[in-house]
């Protein structure tokens, strides 16, 4: 595993950037200035990208509205597991560590089959499923839990390059909390004001393709 970076003081890591990456060491550390003052004293889960104060905050060079959901769904699952971290830095991290999907402007938002090395650093032991029905099934665990979702939004590829299918109608991410029977959806459209409630999980992704889903083993919060 790569060594995963969290520290807003790590000048080092900065200075170790290439000479043609001065202008994006400069912008990770502007962004974490930015953030941590528009997302200012927000608490608990986060929904609706497109939403503020989500929608005026940055990763690479685009607003969240555009390519936040990982990290919000990254976020969430840290939340709901206990652990101590805010979001600025939560997207702090993904840029040090260059989690961009494709480009370092964040144009694509972030690959969803990266995201362990996120959940390997802040202790958040996970299973992770490539097939959607055999998601669905384990997802219905035997005590409360969470998990983490990413799937294409067309139900159909319209494109592919050198064998990848991104360019479908881009992907969404979303986390959600297992309990009492029911899964509460965070974030699953932009716009939403609270989690979406489902009897079953694949209602989430049934009309899309399935890319890769993390359900969480420890003891949610």
């Amino acid at each position: 595993m790569k060594k995963w970076l969290i520290s807003a003081g790590d000048r080092s890591r900065l200075a170790a950037m290439l000479p043609l990456d001065s202008r994006r060491a400069g912008r990770t550390a502007e962004n974490l200035r930015h953030n941590t003052q528009t997302f200012g004293a927000c608490k608990g889960l986060l929904n609706g990208q497109r939403t503020k104060p989500l929608c005026d905050m940055r990763y690479g060079t685009y607003p969240l509205s555009w390519n936040g959901c990982e990290l919000i769904a990254c976020y969430n699952a840290a939340l709901m597991l206990g652990r101590d971290i805010t979001f600025p830095q939560v997207i702090f991290e993904f840029e040090l560590n260059k989690m961009h999907y494709l480009f370092p402007n964040g144009y694509w938002g972030t690959a969803p089959k990266k995201l362990w090395y996120f959940f390997k650093k802040h202790d958040m032991p996970y299973n992770s499923y490539r097939d959607g029905a055999e998601f669905a099934k384990h997802a219905r665990t035997a005590k409360a839990s969470c998990g983490i979702i990413s799937f294409w939004n067309n139900k159909r590829s319209t494109a592919k390059l050198h064998g990848h299918d991104f360019f479908s109608g881009g992907l969404h991410t979303v986390s959600y909390r297992w309990r009492a029977g029911r899964f509460y959806v965070y974030n699953l459209y932009g716009g939403d004001s609270g989690a979406r409630v489902l009897a079953d999980i694949a209602q989430a992704y049934c009309e899309k393709r399935f890319i890769i889903g993390y359900i969480f083993e420890g003891e949610i919060h």
